[in-house]
């Protein structure tokens, strides 16, 4: 028997929202290129800037990430991508060496934002 993840996409705590940690899926639900940490970083922080869009809030809105990669090689890559991602906004940003919860995933990343 399946059970559904037992936590919330995002929880407010005051002016914090505290986004649960996202991972690349595709609208389909699959994970998003396997074997490409920069895209899946990209499809991770679209999916991150979804949301919090429902409580008015978008990426530059994000005060900390904590981001979790499951090859140090793959740091170079996934760091290209998340300052794109972000532009000239630098959150402060934890990353760790881990292994994630389904196959294929490279990075997951939460965020807590601040509302304005």
């Amino acid at each position: 028997m399946s059970v559904a993840p037992a936590l919330s996409p995002a929880m407010p705590a005051g002016d914090l929202i505290f986004l649960s940690g996202q991972l690349a899926f595709a609208a389909d639900g699959a994970i998003v290129a396997p074997d490409d940490v920069a895209q899946q970083t990209e499809q991770v922080l679209a999916n991150l800037n979804r949301v919090p869009t429902g409580f008015g809030l978008d990426l530059s809105d994000v005060v900390k990430t904590t981001v979790w990669l499951t090859d140090t090689a793959d740091f170079p890559a996934f760091n290209a991508a998340y300052a794109a991602s972000f532009g000239s906004h630098r959150p402060a940003r934890s990353t760790v060496r881990a292994d994630l919860m389904l196959p294929g995933a490279r990075v997951e990343i939460e965020a807590v934002a601040k509302r304005r």
